[in-house]
């Protein structure tokens, strides 16, 4: 398959190739949509790999050249933000990528948008997920069907013959483990992939949905990003380097190939090892996302490996299956104090084997989606979702009113500063600036509520044992201030900060939509007097209220400006720029 990628990056280009070359696809670079109107004749693309803004033309102009053209060409939009998946449903893209991106990614993408339309069977007997996920589906190219019940989800199982079944677990008539097994059971369906997408987390539950022949298990809530990714890894089957990789180790042949051949037949990459010492320098070498290792094995066991492993810092968090005769309490304590994941009593069944290494994996998946996400949303929020998941009650709503200290920090003539920086360059500014301002927030023990374009919106609580929020807030502004000349230092581009914090009354809560989106967030009239305290910083100054200003008291060296006008705000107020905050 030949793909062309429009890019004045060669990294980008690079990033494509990595996982299709090694396939047999041919990747061709150009700096234009004129050059790629100029050779389509000669290469003959697939697929085109567009950036949100093209040098020359139009985006959506080029994407209605490619779609009628005589061969089809699939068209994917590669963004930087979030907001650029938009971008690609307003302009009939074919698929979106968001930078950075795995191979599994490219594979995923490419394999979706170069297919016929793949049906999709989702069973959940709630209309609301319903009304969220099929929109999702169907944006990514799926034709959906709707099943309200298990046994509703059968019957279009059986009649339909989809490339996929998503189910939750509970659901009248039958439950989700018994749509799964029932269609793994049988015949004419067991080779349909399922995914169980439930709000039950648990790792039971998780171990039951593997056991019924899941092939994998999403918890709620799921955003869209994730369900994409799961749902095409699933329906396109096992593309090269879309499963996991998986590092086998048994000194006995036979068990090796057993293990190693059941999991290969799954789609995952399989390397094998004939003992511990052979499989930590394969470890070492080939990073797989797990290991099955035998316990008893010449030069190495299974429990000198583990504690190898876990003494490394580059492998000590992948997951070790343990392969045992010895079923004791004893051993099973031991395994687990060596940091074992699992285990399997020998003899054992593929089957098994197979579900307890999905389950493991799914395990790891889920936690590593937790510590990615603590980077994507604020503290508080996380926080808010892990209580909502834990109770149960996800539709539920939360709103309190407290008294809070909001900060808002912002660059003084950045929007035209932009202007004239690439893509690459102005998100490689912004997260170098972010990198120094964001960790000096939450040393003060700030909550990083949101990022808006530039700027940085902060919110400071109570917190028992620790100075008042309105200090806290203005001892890190300080400190953000102080650290702008020596992030500023050697840099041709010099950027310079305002500051506005005020303290006062917020309701904080969730907003946003019950099934779709939402945030957990402070509004009110204190959250956008600090906005506008910020509008009217100095440059390179804090700005605060003066119920900040009252909090700090003495300890406080300010300089007074009455007479400020703030939008929004009646009467003028008086403004005070902090110049230290004595200890």
């Amino acid at each position: 398959m030949n793909i062309v990628v429009i890019s004045d990056e060669p990294v980008l280009g690079a990033l494509v190739r990595r996982p299709l070359e090694p396939l047999g696809h041919a990747v061709t670079l150009l700096a234009s949509a004129a050059e790629l109107e100029a050779r389509l004749a000669e290469l003959a693309p697939r697929a085109a790999l567009l950036p949100r803004r093209l040098p020359d033309r139009l985006l959506a102009d080029t994407v209605a050249a490619l779609r009628r053209h005589g061969e089809p060409i699939a068209t994917i939009i590669v963004g930087v933000a979030t907001s650029d998946r938009a971008v690609a449903r307003d302009v009939d893209a074919d698929g979106y990528l968001q930078v950075p991106f795995s191979d599994a990614q490219v594979l995923d993408v490419l394999g979706a948008t170069t297919r016929a339309r793949r049906l999709i069977l989702l069973a959940d007997d709630s209309p609301l997920i319903h009304r969220h996920t099929v929109p999702i589906l169907e944006d990514d190219g799926y034709e959906v069907r709707s099943a309200y019940d298990g046994r509703e989800a059968l019957e279009l199982a059986r009649a339909h013959q989809p490339d996929l079944v998503i189910t939750d677990v509970e659901m009248p008539e039958l439950d989700g483990y018994a749509v799964c097994k029932t269609l793994k059971d049988d015949p004419a369906t067991a080779h349909v992939p399922v995914l169980i997408c439930s709000s039950l987390g648990e790792a039971t539950d998780l171990e039951r949905g593997f056991d019924a022949g899941a092939d994998d298990y999403l918890v709620k809530p799921v955003i869209p990003e994730e369900l994409s990714t799961r749902v095409r890894a699933l329906v396109l089957g096992t593309l090269p380097a879309s499963r996991e990789r998986v590092l086998v180790v048994d000194d006995s042949p036979a068990q090796r190939h057993y293990v190693a051949d059941c999991l290969a037949r799954q789609g995952f990459e399989v390397a094998t090892a004939e003992d511990g010492r052979v499989a930590l320098d394969k470890a070492q070498a080939v990073r797989p996302a797990l290991i099955v290792s035998d316990y008893e094995m010449p030069n190495m066991t299974g429990f000198e490996l583990v504690h190898a492993l876990r003494r490394d810092p580059e492998l000590r968090q992948i997951p070790v299956i343990m392969l045992t005769a010895r079923d004791s309490k004893r051993d099973m304590a031991q395994m687990r104090a060596a940091g074992a994941s699992a285990y399997l009593v020998k003899p054992f069944s593929q089957d098994k084997c197979i579900a307890l290494v999905e389950r493991t994996l799914a395990e790891r998946r889920l936690l590593a989606y937790k510590e990615a996400s603590s980077l994507f949303i604020s503290e508080g929020a996380r926080q808010a979702a892990e209580e909502r998941a834990s109770t149960g009650s996800l539709l539920a709503f939360r709103a309190d009113e407290r008294t809070v200290s909001v900060m808002f920090s912002d660059l003084v003539g950045f929007t035209p500063m932009s202007a004239a920086l690439s893509p690459h360059q102005l998100i490689s500014l912004l997260n170098d600036y972010f990198d120094v301002m964001c960790p000096i927030v939450k040393e003060h023990g700030g909550d990083i509520d949101k990022f808006i374009g530039d700027a940085i919106m902060a919110i400071f609580e109570e917190q028992r044992g620790h100075p008042h929020p309105a200090e806290r807030s203005v001892r890190a502004a300080l400190a953000m201030q102080q650290a702008m000349p020596i992030f500023n230092q050697d840099r041709t581009i010099k950027l310079a900060m305002r500051i506005g914090i005020n303290t006062g009354p917020v309701v904080r809560g969730d907003l946003g939509s019950r099934v779709v989106r939402r945030d957990y967030t402070v509004i009110g009239d204190t959250v956008n007097q600090a906005n506008r305290y910020e509008s009217r910083c100095p440059h390179g100054g804090v700005l605060v209220s003066r119920s900040t200003r009252d909090v700090l008291g003495e300890r406080a060296r300010v300089r007074e400006i009455p007479g400020l006008e703030l939008k929004g705000v009646k009467d003028p107020v008086t403004g005070y720029v902090v110049e230290e905050v004595l200890a």
